[in-house]
């Protein structure tokens, strides 16, 4: 028996397919801590800040803006999240992502638009997750799908 061979577009639409999935979970978990009178916020602060500094025991050798960006981007987020680098130097590094499975999946939910920020908010705690594992290093978020701009614009600096 031969082994199956994926193309790329395959392969991102199976990936950002899992990443639906986990956006619906998401999203239903912290309904449901709501539901039962808990701050979403801090249960989801905490555990996804966790996950983040879990992830960044991938990243090797950060010096700097550039490295962290390099690597944010790397593996199947290239792909899954349409992410490129638009700019990269050692203090200030600038990242795009053009798709987000997760605003996608929240959307075919029916979230609000309030709802869709909201969450997208506190996933993002693992990306912050990941850079507080490395001295220096700074995110800022100044456009975002789920706030419907056309990218998500990340700006990572190391200080």
């Amino acid at each position: 028996m031969s082994e199956k061979k994926y193309t790329e577009e395959e392969l991102t639409k199976a990936i950002r397919g899992a990443i639906g999935d986990r956006a619906t979970w998401f999203y239903l978990l912290l309904k449901a801590v709501k539901e039962e009178g808990i701050d979403a916020d801090k249960i989801a602060k905490k555990a996804i800040t966790e996950y983040g500094k879990m992830k960044s025991k991938n990243f090797k050798d950060v010096n700097g803006a550039k490295d962290f960006a390099t690597q944010l981007v790397g593996g199947v987020t290239k792909c899954a999240f349409g992410a490129e680098i638009a700019a990269a130097g050692d203090k200030k590094s600038e990242l795009k992502f053009s798709h987000c499975a997760l605003v996608e999946a929240w959307k075919q939910l029916g979230c609000s638009k309030d709802e869709i920020v909201e969450l997208c908010r506190m996933a993002n705690y693992g990306d912050f997750g990941i850079a507080s594992s490395f001295d220096g290093i700074e995110l800022d978020f100044p456009k975002m799908l789920s706030k419907g701009d056309e990218c998500c614009h990340v700006i990572v600096t190391k200080k």
